[in-house]
């Protein structure tokens, strides 16, 4: 019986011995992972405006398909609103080149128009610069072209 009440006794003892070392001992709570810098590698960049000289013209939301870029390791490609196309581009700081942008030629009523407007403007990219999720590329005389992060082409 001694032994008994001795097991039982030292059972109790362990249970609240581990009862109170559970109550004092927090989970620490993963660490939250750095903030993502975006650059211009990030991921697909919609079109959101086209600039003559400092007059933005927004797209519309009719095209069908919207206007899209994706820049990786020295290439391009993305979506004109009509037809695809591909080219090369160099940076260095915040300059940016694009060229032999190669493009389908399949016509597409308004949306052609918007993609010729985008097209000549990324042909002439000079200088860009990335501010939270937009991007801004100028393209000297022409105006530019003013993007965002399209998340779901990511």
């Amino acid at each position: 019986m001694k032994k008994h009440a001795f097991l039982h006794a030292a059972t109790c003892l362990f249970a609240a011995v581990a009862l109170l070392s559970s109550c004092q001992t927090k989970p620490t709570p993963p660490p939250t992972p750095p903030e993502e810098k975006i650059g211009l590698e990030t991921a697909v960049w919609q079109l959101t405006d086209i600039r003559t000289d400092s007059v933005p013209m927004p797209v519309p939301d009719t095209l069908p398909v919207p206007i899209t870029v994706k820049f990786s390791g020295g290439n391009i490609e993305g979506f004109g609103g009509c037809n695809s196309f591909g080219g090369s581009y160099t940076v260095a700081e915040n300059r940016l080149s694009v060229g032999g942008i190669r493009i389908t030629r399949m016509f597409c009523g308004s949306s052609s128009e918007w993609e010729n407007h985008f097209v000549q403007r990324l042909e002439k990219s000079q200088t860009f610069k990335i501010e939270g999720e937009r991007l801004e590329i100028q393209s000297g005389a022409m105006g530019g072209l003013v993007f965002r992060l399209n998340w779901k082409k990511r």
